[in-house]
């Protein structure tokens, strides 16, 4: 959820960070160049016209011999963008792969209020973060089209080919359908399309990939996480004894943190332990970054019951550590991109993971509602009918699942849970879709090795 990847927020940057600087890379990375140009803060109001930010980019000219295409990889709100993307990274590593067969010209363009490319304000909140929306993201292209093909001298001839992976993903194939003149084509990499409030899909999906057998999963996983956490919520229902009895078992560290609500429906709504639907790992080891080892796990836990076994995995993923519950109340606007996330799912998109009654949630159900996603937009003054008609109004302009444009691919996993969003049938000829049996979320953008 969005409290949820907002606690991650630091410690995601801090390991990808770290990744990135220990990540063996190719010789062409040593030419990569990080470079700099001016945008206007917003390309639809005039009265703004001087009103400007330096918006980061990137550029690899190893194969360009002045005839090829240009591979563009948009950035987004993912790991920050370093001088690898346009070499080998998680974020278009199908495209800079493919570049040395057609001599690319390969650039990344940093994705506005992301990054180094947040524009410098006093203003908070809101006020500050009304000019990030992808169609002011699809003008930054336009405007960067036009940089490089004057910095490089580019033919009018020039094919320009536009990559990215989930909401970069997205604003690939944005930039196809808005600026077909300036975009030849696009590969819109487990996109979901489909901007949806109530995103129900997404845990349904983790439910259904722990028992999908081409990653280890199986029935029998499944059954397990899904009644225990069924249990668990009995559990915690029943009395003060028990949800004492669940803290010891599970480690926490403070003792009595299940005697608070919020904390004992967070913890289980959103799943007592990690299920890497979205990130497996299939040659993985770790039951904290494939479904076949967790699932090994659970299965060789021998435990009396299957809250027994999801505290064995809960243990072996947590390497010992106890169960830190505490949960983040305010989420303040410092000037960083920490809330541009945030302020784009309530601005645009919606995709708020609920675990509903109803639902096919692996979690304990009932625990994850809309109401709860949602609130954040409250900081920004957005309330719950007004996210909704803004998500309706992004499925308008760009066509949901059915966008009508061509010349855009539309490759998703089958584990990925963001596929339940995503375009799935081909809404024209020339709009081809991909379905990657056993593949998580756009794992074809990371390095082939």
């Amino acid at each position: 959820g969005i409290r949820q990847a907002l606690r991650d927020a630091t410690l995601q940057r801090t390991t990808h960070k770290n990744a990135a600087t220990a990540r063996k890379t190719h010789n062409n990375a040593a030419v990569a160049s990080e470079r700099y140009l001016t945008q206007r803060l917003d390309h639809y109001d005039a009265s703004l016209k001087n009103a400007s930010f330096q918006q980061r980019y990137f550029v690899n000219s190893t194969w360009y011999k002045g005839t090829g295409p240009v591979f563009l990889c948009v950035g987004g709100e993912g790991p920050a963008l370093d001088e690898s993307v346009v070499s080998r990274s998680v974020h278009c590593s199908d495209a800079t792969e493919l570049a040395p067969q057609v001599g690319a010209l390969i650039v990344a363009l940093e994705h506005r209020y992301y990054g180094k490319s947040v524009p410098p304000s006093s203003e908070r909140g809101a006020q500050r973060l009304r000019h990030l929306t992808s169609h002011q993201a699809v003008a930054d292209i336009a405007g960067f089209h036009k940089h490089i093909s004057d910095e490089f001298k580019l033919p009018s001839t020039t094919k320009w080919i536009a990559f990215g992976g989930s909401y970069p993903g997205m604003v690939a194939g944005f930039s196809r359908l808005r600026l077909p003149h300036l975009i030849h084509a696009a590969v819109s990499s487990s996109a979901p399309w489909h901007a949806k409030v109530d995103m129900t899909e997404y845990n349904d999906r983790v439910g259904a990939a722990l028992a999908n057998g081409a990653v280890g999963g199986s029935e029998q996983c499944q059954k397990i996480v899904v009644d225990g956490h069924a249990r668990i919520k009995s559990l915690l229902e029943s009395s003060r004894l028990q949800r004492l009895s669940l803290a010891k078992l599970f480690n926490f560290c403070n003792p009595l943190a299940l005697e608070n609500a919020q904390t004992r429906r967070a913890w289980a709504g959103y799943g007592v332990v990690s299920v890497p639907a979205q990130s497996n790992e299939p040659a993985s080891t770790d039951p904290g970054q494939s479904i076949g080892a967790l699932c090994s796990v659970l299965l060789a836990a021998n435990a009396s019951s299957s809250v027994d076994a999801l505290a064995t995995l809960s243990a072996r993923q947590r390497g010992g550590r106890c169960v830190d519950a505490s949960l983040s109340r305010n989420f303040e606007d410092d000037g960083s991109d920490a809330l541009s996330w945030p302020w784009q799912t309530c601005a645009e998109f919606g995709f708020y993971q609920t675990c509903e009654v109803g639902s096919q949630c692996p979690f304990a159900r009932g625990y994850v509602s809309v109401a709860d996603e949602i609130s954040i937009c409250s900081q920004f003054g957005l309330t719950a009918d007004v996210v909704a008609a803004n998500v309706a109004f992004s499925n308008q302009v760009y066509g949901g699942a059915r966008p009508q444009g061509s010349r855009i691919l539309f490759p998703n996993g089958d584990v990925d849970p963001w596929t339940g969003l995503g375009v799935l049938r081909s809404p024209a000829p020339t709009e081809p879709v991909m379905l990657v049996v056993g593949a998580s979320h756009h794992a074809w953008t990371h390095p082939a090795e």
